[in-house]
């Protein structure tokens, strides 16, 4: 018997994930969401799968939102970065910044399907320490899912209505957001100055 694959879209990927964060399970999203960052990529340079570079490459020109949304407070980084996170990738050191943290996060929950076990999910707004593990700002998902919404190719995609996400002070339906990155901006600019 063949096995069929089921083809699950950026909009679901984000509804999942979406739901994930409104029920606090922060770290169950991180695997729906580093998907939809890899489904965007893919349908932006027509790679499936998207190299790892690709998807370094979308999160540093979103980096901006990525921050904004999830992790206005987050840096510096801390300068005792965790032995695993150096096995994991042995010439890293406190001179990498926030953006290969961020891709390091999505591109290795990608190859494992879990948020491998060196990084866990702060309470906090920043980067910190904490028994070996490197502790991620509570909203980082948040941004790493602007980056898709908000991105053009992704205009066409769907979800339900009753979706909502935080942006800044406001929430709003992610249905109305897609592919809406003039949106993004003005608020950016709007907070931002």
């Amino acid at each position: 018997m063949l096995e069929t694959q089921v083809i699950v879209s950026v909009g679901q990927l984000v509804q999942e994930a979406v739901e994930l964060v409104n029920q606090g399970a922060f770290d169950r999203a991180f695997v729906p969401t580093a998907r939809a960052i890899s489904e965007t990529v893919a349908k932006e340079t027509g790679d499936r799968p998207p190299s790892a570079i690709a998807i370094e490459q979308f999160l540093k020109s979103n980096f901006q939102l990525i921050t904004f949304m999830g992790m206005p407070r987050a840096l510096p980084l801390p300068m005792n970065i965790p032995f695993g996170l150096k096995r994991i990738v042995p010439q890293f050191n406190v001179h990498h910044g926030a953006e290969e943290i961020v891709s390091l996060i999505v591109t290795e929950t990608l190859k494992f399907d879990k948020l491998p076990d060196v990084f866990a999910l702060g309470t906090s707004g920043a980067f910190e320490i904490s028994r070996g593990k490197l502790l991620l700002p509570s909203g980082i998902v948040c941004g790493l899912l602007g980056s898709v919404i908000f991105q053009p190719v992704n205009s066409e995609e769907t979800i339900g209505e009753e979706v909502w996400i935080s942006v800044s002070a406001f929430k709003w339906f992610v249905s109305e957001l897609f592919g809406r990155k003039d949106m993004a901006e003005r608020i950016m600019k709007f907070y931002m100055g």
